[in-house]
């Protein structure tokens, strides 16, 4: 075999690697001929050239080099005199370096260098770059070295890429609050800039005073000053247009000089940062000085606002001051109308009830309740008022703990009746009974977790129990509820926060109570937690310092618990359960189906609703409505949005998504106000929106007109489908002129008789027969089927 057809066989590929491999005159190196290779030469080849993986093999004490073509790209300019050229020459800017790990793997040892630094001259200059390289001896047959496998990867863009990250990561991580200026930022920054002079070697920063460019920071040897470097910094000020400035100086170093726009509006000014000579200045180096650029900009807008932050600091205390007179003083001026309500309400109740129809004194019963609760919100609001301008104090004096506590409890004893739940009190066990607190926070706290644990506890006990602990009262509030979820439980005391979707008596609830509860506690020096109870429920637990004090006041107790508790007594009221069906409908009277949590707003509806001649059922929450509108469709579905569990909105996409129930007519109720809910509830598919408080006469004018509505469109649907019934049974028999009466009754839309009595009269004015005009009608139209646009019979 000769020399030509042996290179072909080692390097068999058509890459300008194989090409140039099968080129080189192997006879003038130390290797000789490729026909005289040692078999150990030849299977090393054979391993080098097909990998995919940039791989080098050095051969003999020459170290003649052979490599594959992913190799080729890491040599750059020393392609193609790579090929069978000793090592020493081709990377002789190396070799003092590598040239040792050479004659280590000689000596039969291999190597391993890991993101190691080296300044090679590849594209024209000198560059820095970083590898990971072995070196591995390949052993000839009698054990001795005979070769080299270099396997390499070239790392410098990863190593690159990791250092300017962590320059860019120092920058964000710069404070600007010890900064009172612009110019303070300057310097912060590039002082942050001049540990970093291998990406960075130099640089400066500029801003703008007064239509002048001022120099405010340098890092770095700077150069020698270009003659338009000034005038590249003002104009890249100006135009918020990055440039590069090439030969600075004796050295020729280059720099970009990049705009320092910041948040208030144009560039504040222009960004000098220098070039490293051992890098090209490619797009990743480019988009890593735009970064530097931003990063600056970030801390000189940084400055600017938190100079603007000090002063609106002032006016927002001002204003959070404002806005809490405006809660106390709004929250005062309902106190009148409020008490205006209350009062001829409970003289209604006290000395009139006997005489009023028992409708009435429900329905003045029921107003009382929603004062009551409009009451309880004026208080919270209040007190967060006085919470967020820090005057909710506490204000100590001589309290019965366990009188207080077991009050306020037993007032939901006839609630938790109603419910079927065990309300469980165990009070007595304290070694302190008299301890010096707020009474009437106290009170707030035992009530407020207790509505709260009765709302959300369908079935099973909510137990109350009061014990010491040392020198402080523990008050525990479990229930075998719903439970809240560990994520929930960390925002459960916030102001205004609510847990989405959680089952319950109802969905009403400000978001207030529990927030008002942790306020509370913290103004009688305590602190308050939420826990799971296995296997379900919730237990709260209040802990605050028992300081003994005197016997309070007989009967002190009583007063504070029945003027807090009312309100709270009054909502519970609303948690009533609904009523178990009566009768059934009438034949052909109109059912309606209600959803609606609240008790007194859900009697008002009915009877609204009862008094138009309507069947009216109800629900309190989404999942037994879609039970019972499953069981037996309504006429129109009634519902809240905000209920328990699943809202109405939910509700309605059920009832959308189900092919039975696409035409039931339904309108939504709900407190929010605004375009955006009416829209969000119309785009869900509701044929109607009431928002809450309406007017009596406009609910019942919608149900009625939604209700007619629903009747005609169903009348409608039915004709359609009788007579396209009769079309059908016309079309299907044979007779040519039952046919054409088909197609009559369909072009004109009329009855059978109709179309017959026209066919007829067609006859008489044509004097055709009616057979043959049939057979005419009809063989038109089934040629019009045939061509476009509508057929005409």
């Amino acid at each position: 075999m000769n020399d030509e057809t042996s290179a072909r066989a080692l390097f068999p590929e058509s890459d300008p690697t194989a090409t140039a491999h099968r080129a080189a005159d192997w006879a003038s190196t130390a290797l000789g001929p490729i026909d005289t290779w040692p078999a150990e030469l030849t299977a090393a080849v054979r391993t080098v050239v097909p990998s995919r993986v940039p791989m080098l093999l050095c051969w003999g004490p020459e170290l003649v080099q052979i490599f594959n073509d992913a190799f080729r790209p890491l040599l750059g300019e020393k392609f193609p005199a790579a090929v069978a050229q000793r090592a020493s020459e081709c990377w002789g800017e190396i070799w003092d370096f590598v040239g040792a790990l050479f004659a280590q793997a000689q000596r039969g040892e291999p190597t391993l260098s890991e993101r190691m630094q080296l300044f090679m001259h590849r594209f024209g200059y000198t560059e820095e770059t970083y590898w990971t390289f072995s070196y591995s001896p390949v052993r000839a047959a009698d054990g001795t070295v005979a070769g080299i496998f270099v396997a390499t990867t070239d790392v410098t863009e990863q190593v690159l890429a990791e250092r300017r990250a962590a320059v860019l990561r120092e920058l964000g991580q710069l404070s600007m609050t010890e900064t009172d200026t612009a110019d303070d930022a300057c310097r912060a920054a590039l002082g942050l800039l001049a540990g970093h002079e291998d990406d960075l070697p130099f640089g400066s920063a500029h801003l703008c005073r007064d239509e002048v460019t001022v120099t405010v920071a340098e890092f770095g040897t700077a150069p020698g000053a270009a003659s338009d470097l000034p005038e590249v910094i003002a104009r890249v000020a100006e135009s918020g247009k990055a440039e590069t400035v090439a030969d600075l100086g004796r050295d020729g170093d280059t720099a970009v000089v990049l705009p320092l726009p910041v948040s208030a509006g144009g560039p504040a000014g222009s960004l000098v940062l220098g070039i490293s000579r051992f890098r090209e200045l490619n797009e990743q180096y480019r988009v890593f000085l735009d970064m530097v650029a931003v990063r600056v900009s970030t801390a000189l807008s940084d400055a600017q606002a938190y100079e603007a932050e000090r002063r609106r600091a002032a006016e927002l205390a001002e204003l959070d001051a404002a806005k809490s007179r405006f809660f106390e003083n709004v929250s005062h001026e309902f106190r009148t109308p409020l008490t205006l309500l209350l009062g001829p309400l409970q003289t209604l109740l006290d000395e009139h009830a006997a005489a009023l129809p028992p409708a009435q004194v429900d329905a003045v019963a029921a107003a009382r309740r929603a004062a009551l609760r409009l009451q309880r919100l004026v208080d919270m609001l209040l007190d967060v008022a006085r919470g967020d301008a820090g005057r909710l104090d506490a204000h100590t004096e001589p309290t019965d703990i366990v009188a207080v506590t077991r009050e306020a409890a037993e007032l939901f004893r006839d609630a938790a009746d109603r419910a079927g739940l065990a309300l469980l009190v165990d009070v007595d066990n304290v070694p302190t009974r008299y301890v010096a607190t707020d009474r009437a926070m106290w009170t707030h706290i035992v009530l407020n977790l207790l509505s709260n644990a009765m709302k959300f506890t369908p079935e099973g006990s909510v137990a109350v129990s009061l014990r010491g602990d040392g020198a402080n009262l523990v008050l525990r509030v479990a229930d075998t509820g719903t439970g809240i979820a560990e994520a929930e439980r960390g925002k459960i005391f916030d102001r205004f926060y609510q847990i989405g979707d959680r089952s319950g008596r109802s969905r009403e609830g400000s978001g207030i109570g529990l927030s008002l509860v942790a306020q509370f506690v913290a103004a009688l020096g305590g602190s308050v937690s939420v826990d799971a109870v296995a296997p379900h429920g919730s237990v709260f637990t209040v802990t605050v310092p028992a300081v003994p004090s005197a016997q309070p006041a007989p009967r002190a107790a009583d007063d504070v618990v029945a003027s807090a508790g009312a309100a709270y007594l009054g909502e519970a009221e609303a948690w009533r359960p609904v009523a178990t069906p009566g009768a059934g409908p009438r034949e052909g009277q109109p059912r309606l189906l209600l959803v609606e949590d609240n008790a007194d707003m859900r009697d008002h509806l009915v009877d609204l609703l009862a008094a138009q001649g309507w069947h009216v059922d109800v629900t309190a929450d989404a999942e037994s409505a879609l039970e019972r509108i499953r069981t037996e469709v309504p006429d129109l579905l009634l519902s809240d949005v905000m209920l328990p569990g699943r809202s109405g909105l939910s509700l309605l996409q059920d009832v959308r998504g189900d092919e039975r129930l696409v035409r039931l007519p339904v309108i939504l109720l709900t407190a929010r106000a605004g375009s955006e809910s009416a829209v969000e509830g119309l785009r869900a598919g509701a044929d109607d929106y009431v928002v809450k408080p309406f007017h009596p006469s406009e609910l019942i004018a919608r149900v009625r007109v939604h209700l007619e509505m629903s009747r005609l469109r169903e009348a409608l649907l039915a004709a359609g489908e009788r007579e396209a019934a009769s079309l059908r049974t016309a079309l299907d028999t044979r007779s040519v002129t039952s046919r054409a009466v088909g197609l009559l009754m369909a072009a004109h839309r009329v009855d059978a008789d109709t179309a017959f009595a026209q066919l007829s009269a067609m006859s008489q004015a044509t004097n055709v027969k009616v057979r043959t005009l049939a057979a005419e009608i009809v063989e038109n139209f089934t040629a019009s089927l045939a061509e476009p646009g509508p057929p005409q019979p």
